[in-house]
């Protein structure tokens, strides 16, 4: 192992339901708002049992020039941002020659594909516009941003549904740290569309038990919790090599030590305790510490009634009791690809400010979800190391571990 190289991350961007910027998110969950509104929309729908949503405001992308505008629909908005950010706070004008970019989301843009089958089955693809190609494509966001930014490198994200946003910051680790690459742009991307909403609440998943009071909606390990709270946005990140980090005085962000991923094959849409307790276990492994020395643990936590306990019961087994863990998807909901990467980016930056957002909406502790250490509102917190789980529906399982740089 003391052959491969060190890997810091040194630029983030992110756009939450809470606006554009890392600190605008970071000071919100100090502060413990929350992210969620109502969406008059959800209620049109008669079945629909679910009427609350994490959006985004209004953004102003009028920075993008147009004709790069007219091939993106939001989650390519949303990523040029995010990138633009990140490279700023990492130091550059401009991504580095040879620079990758991993970034994916759940599916391409559900209104640009209706929009795209509403005039295909009226037979009036006269009315389609060719750039309607390039914004129902998978990987839509990641071609936009690097067409926009000239990045030149390979582009190699992956889309793992709600474990894409972690999932592409693993594998860019992974890729520099063997000595792949220099330095990559990594993260993950999603834009709300109602039908995301519909999808849960067919499988019973989606939250409908606060929908006159949306900013409780979203209740990760509560006694009283429902389901998901559909959102949108983007985070992403630049990692390099710490020699290079070094070389150019960067501000080093954080250091990944470790990452794991494995798949559930008991359950394509539940979670069991046996597969996440692996790969946080792996993760453990691969950065070469012991349980003992993690000081906080970001969850997943969605706020379904089984994934928060089958998590929670993970936690125990690894951890025990001494870790405090929290989930920041009270506050913004679930915000799908992005989620991996966007509570990331936050726990990085509570990690170095010295206080963490705790769970939002934890009013009274579900009884199976009791046996690890919950924390409510913002404490004064003193993390060095920490693990962030990222979990997908199809059994997608994501752990990484990362640590204060020099600690």
């Amino acid at each position: 192992m003391a052959d491969k190289r060190r890997v810091v991350i040194t630029g983030a961007g992110v756009v939450s339901p809470f606006g554009a910027g890392v600190d605008t998110l970071v000071n919100a969950l100090l502060e413990n708002r929350s992210g969620i509104s109502t969406h008059t929309l959800l209620k049109e729908f008669p079945l629909m049992n679910s009427h609350v949503a994490g959006i985004v405001p209004e953004i102003d992308f009028s920075f993008i020039p147009r004709h790069y505008r007219r091939s993106m629909t939001k989650m390519s908005l949303f990523a040029m941002l995010c990138v633009t950010e990140a490279l700023k706070t990492a130091g550059h004008a401009k991504a580095p020659a040879g620079t990758a970019v991993y970034i994916g989301s759940t599916v391409s843009s559900m209104q640009a594909w209706l929009d795209f089958s509403e005039k295909f089955l009226n037979k009036r693809l006269d009315l389609v516009k060719s750039t309607a190609v390039f914004q129902v494509m998978n990987h839509s966001p990641l071609a936009n941003l690097q067409q926009a930014l000239d990045i030149r490198g390979p582009g190699l994200g992956a889309s793992n549904a709600c474990a894409t946003g972690l999932m592409n910051i693993g594998l860019a680790y992974q890729a520099i740290r063997q000595g792949t690459l220099e330095s990559a742009l990594a993260g993950g991307t999603d834009e709300y569309h109602p039908m995301m909403t519909g999808c849960f609440a067919i499988m019973n998943a989606a939250s409908s038990q606060y929908n006159d009071a949306p900013a409780r909606a979203s209740r990760p390990f509560d006694k009283d919790r429902g389901g998901i709270v559909c959102s949108e946005g983007c985070g992403i990140v630049y990692l390099e090599t710490l020699d290079s980090a070094k070389k150019r005085s960067a501000n080093i962000l954080a250091e990944i030590t470790g990452f794991a991923a494995n798949t559930e094959t008991k359950s394509i849409s539940h979670p069991s305790s046996d597969s996440i307790i692996e790969c946080m276990s792996m993760a453990l492994d691969s950065a070469g510490v012991t349980p003992r020395e993690i000081d906080l643990v970001n969850a997943h936590a969605t706020s379904t009634v089984d994934g928060d306990i089958e998590e929670a019961i993970s936690i125990e087994k690894v951890f025990g009791k001494d870790p405090p863990v929290n989930s920041l998807k009270g506050h913004l909901g679930h915000t799908m690809a992005a989620s991996g990467s966007m509570e990331l980016i936050a726990v990085i930056h509570m990690m170095l400010g010295g206080k963490a957002a705790g769970t939002l909406n934890l009013d009274a502790v579900d009884p199976a979800c009791a046996g690890i250490r919950h924390f409510t509102g913002t404490v004064e917190c003193a993390v060095n190391t920490f693990v962030k789980n990222s979990f997908a529906l199809g059994g997608t399982n994501t752990s990484m571990v990362l640590r204060r740089y020099g600690a």
